[in-house]
């Protein structure tokens, strides 16, 4: 009987236990972590539409939970959406249901009807119980704007592509210049060191007159302008030489040529036509043994083509500024180079001469500032910084890598150096402004490169600063772009307390009197390219492949040049983009405020081809034009091609020829012989019949008359007219 009740009691208390942990009632003596687990998100991004209204984040366990696991989810105190007005979540533990293996948490997105741009915000693991956290505890949710805030084409100048002319299969079209009395054209073909003359007389039929060799003048052209029948083209020297400008007629003819500085890179003429001027960059060699000075070359040439000398040549340095090294980096002014002075480090990009030829403006794009010339006593006065775009501003999101699939353009704690390339100015009400196409160019050589990615391990970021550094870091977010090492380290302890990137992505106005911003484009170039629906799906591509956000991480479209136009009595600028591609425009009449006008391109979208990697830009007025419409020409470098576009209602009108014959007379009239003289010395146009200028001339007491027969209108600056009769 004892054994019968023992055997009783043994099985009694079996069965219990058994029932006990059937019901997941702890046992004394019992442990409770038999199904720890590994707690973590499923993505480590997620990607939304604002309009998706919701957003599912996935928490994953690698094995049935027992009931008891949970972890906090909390937003992480960085991100550029606001908790409540993009985004609604409250911090939260996660509780895994028995057996369950995931947990999902839908988070409500706020779609309103006000653009902020893409945002995004991070939700973090934490305090994991009765499991641990492993992979990937933090997640990125990228919230897209469904509002574009694009600006819309205008038809405020209807601008149409007519035509684009291969200038040579083998070579580029870099720079182009016109003459409206031969109608020519003359293109810098920089790859095979020759000047291309062409026949414009017929923008949609084109013809090549002849080709100009440049190489026994030096090592490749750079730059070519055209005035009152003189062309000016510089050309490299060797070894590190001083480069040559090499005058001809528009025949082609060279009839002088000169000795600038190292490495011209752009040649003008001031608005008189009486004086060339040249921007010597002075790049170094690849090793950075030779760093030749930057410099400016001014040629006066009034004596004419065949008699420009060497002795009509002033050079300008930046000599004078070598004891202000100190003071001029203290205000951002960019020198960095090995061993650097002021004047070896400063790299004349691209001039611009005021309307009265006094002033001129120098951009120095490696040293992000600007230099004034005061062209009467022929001598550089100031050098002013441009200083930094701030990209965590609303209006200056930016779209920053080429491994993220979607166009995200958000604010991130970035700020872009203006480095203008090509710069133009024009004057309202008095003041003078500099208007600036900001590409952003860095120095890449072997013996310094300046160039990191913020990813890379020696690109240090400061942690008190930069909390989220692993998260900037990231290849979705900023590691991938492209930034500087030589300037950021604003404490000189050896991070980076500020991260500074080349070029804006933007073009901007400057008062030139103030040194002072009073515009910048922010993120148009981006939004606009992106909401093209034809070119959308090139965003950010290069001007050599079709591969879309190629460029996002390095420079974007990358503006290059630019033009201003006066056209029917308001102010224009015309911006390219080198990467791209394509022409912006906008009227920048009211230089605080300018308004989009329109984007144009002519590459194609389904290979590589068209019109690719455009640089120099020129406008045509009507009264210079063979068609009698205002044109614009772009010269394209990658594609060696010209991309021709007229402007439709920027049409010929002949102009009011009021006489007044007491203040101005012209001898003999009419015209027997082909010349014409006056009796005071003025700045003259003539025009036909029809309202068309065929020559302008500054500074004469004298006209040629070579004409067909007909009626004739001479028109001073000061707007008195004469009618001439050749015989």
């Amino acid at each position: 009987m004892k054994s019968k009740i023992t055997l009783f009691l043994l099985l009694s208390v079996f069965f219990t236990k058994a029932i006990l942990a059937e019901n997941n009632t702890p046992i004394k003596n019992k442990k409770t972590t038999t199904y720890a687990s590994d707690i973590t998100f499923a993505s480590d991004f997620y990607v939304v539409n604002e309009n998706d209204n919701t957003v599912d984040i996935i928490l994953n366990l690698n094995s049935p939970s027992d009931g008891i696991t949970s972890v906090d989810v909390v937003v992480s105190s960085y991100g550029t959406a606001t908790n409540g007005q993009q985004f609604t979540f409250a911090n939260q533990t996660v509780t895994f249901t028995l057996n369950a293996s995931s947990e999902t948490i839908t988070i409500p997105i706020t779609n309103d009807n006000a653009y902020t741009g893409d945002t995004y915000f991070v939700l973090t693991l934490s305090n994991a119980v009765n499991g641990s956290i492993v992979g990937t505890s933090e997640t990125t949710i990228y919230i897209l704007e469904d509002e574009t805030n694009a600006p819309a084409n205008t038809t405020a100048l209807d601008i149409n592509f007519i035509a684009s002319y291969l200038v040579d299969p083998s070579g580029s079209a870099e720079i182009v210049a016109h003459d409206p009395t031969t109608q020519r054209l003359f293109v810098m073909n920089s790859t095979a060191s020759k000047i291309e003359i062409l026949d414009f007389s017929n923008p949609n039929a084109i013809t090549s007159i002849q080709s100009v060799d440049l190489a026994t003048y030096g090592i490749g052209g750079t730059s070519i302008a055209f005035k009152n029948g003189l062309v000016a083209a510089t050309v490299q020297g060797a070894n590190y030489g001083n480069g040559k400008v090499i005058f001809m007629d528009t025949n082609g003819t060279i009839g002088a040529t000169v000795d600038a500085g190292v490495l011209p890179d752009m040649v003008t003429f001031t608005p008189d036509g009486t004086k060339v001027i040249i921007a010597n960059e002075g790049e170094p060699n690849d090793d950075y043994t030779i760093d030749p000075e930057g410099s400016i070359t001014i040629v006066d040439v009034t004596a004419g083509l065949n008699n420009i000398q060497q002795s009509d040549v002033t050079h300008l340095t930046f000599n004078a500024f070598d004891s202000q090294l100190a003071t001029l980096r203290a205000n951002n002014v960019r020198i960095f180079g090995v061993n650097a002075t002021v004047s070896k480090d400063l790299e004349p990009e691209y001039i611009t001469v005021a309307a009265d030829g006094n002033t001129a403006w120098v951009s120095l794009q490696e040293n992000n500032a600007i230099a004034t010339i005061d062209l009467v006593n022929n001598q550089i006065t100031q050098i002013t910084p441009l200083g930094f775009k701030d990209h965590m501003l609303p209006g200056n999101e930016l779209d920053t890598s080429d491994q993220f699939g979607e166009i995200f353009l958000g604010n991130w704690p970035v700020k872009g150096m203006y480095m203008p390339d090509a710069i133009a100015n024009y004057t309202v009400n008095g003041t003078t402004y500099l208007v600036t196409a900001n590409e952003g160019d860095s120095r890449d050589y072997n013996g310094l490169s300046e160039e990191k990615r913020i990813s890379s391990g020696s690109y240090v970021l400061d942690p008190t600063v930069f909390p989220n550094a692993t998260f900037l870091k990231n290849s979705k977010n900023i590691g991938r772009l492209t930034v500087t090492n030589a300037t950021g380290d604003t404490d000189n302890d050896g991070d980076f307390d500020e991260i500074h990137v080349f070029g804006t992505r933007s073009f901007s106005i400057w008062n030139t009197a103030t040194g002072q911003l009073v515009y910048d484009s922010g993120s148009d170039f981006e939004k606009i390219t992106a909401a093209d629906p034809l070119y959308g799906s090139l965003f950010n591509a290069s001007n050599d492949n079709n591969n879309f956000k190629n460029r996002s991480d390095n420079k974007g479209p990358e503006p290059e040049g630019i033009t201003i136009a006066e056209i029917n009595g308001a102010t224009y600028a015309f911006i390219t983009l080198e990467r791209t591609g394509g022409l912006m425009t906008y009227d920048i009449s009211n230089p605080m405020s300018p308004t989009f006008i329109s984007y144009k391109n002519s590459r194609d979208t389904s290979g590589i081809g068209g019109d690719l990697g455009p640089e120099g830009i020129i406008y045509i007025t009507p009264e210079n034009s063979p068609i009698n419409k205002g044109l614009v020409i772009m010269a394209n470098e990658v594609s060696a091609t010209l991309s021709l576009y007229e402007i439709t209602n920027d049409v010929l009108s002949t102009p009011n020829f009021a006489e007044n014959t007491n203040a101005f007379f012209v001898y003999p009239n009419p015209s027997t012989n082909g010349i014409v003289h006056f009796n005071t010395t003025v700045s003259v146009s003539l025009y036909d019949m029809t309202g068309k200028k065929l020559i302008e001339k500054e500074n004469t007491q004298n006209l040629e008359m070579n004409y067909p027969k007909g009626i004739y209108f001479i028109k001073t600056k000061d707007g008195v007219a004469q009618k001439v009769v050749v015989e």
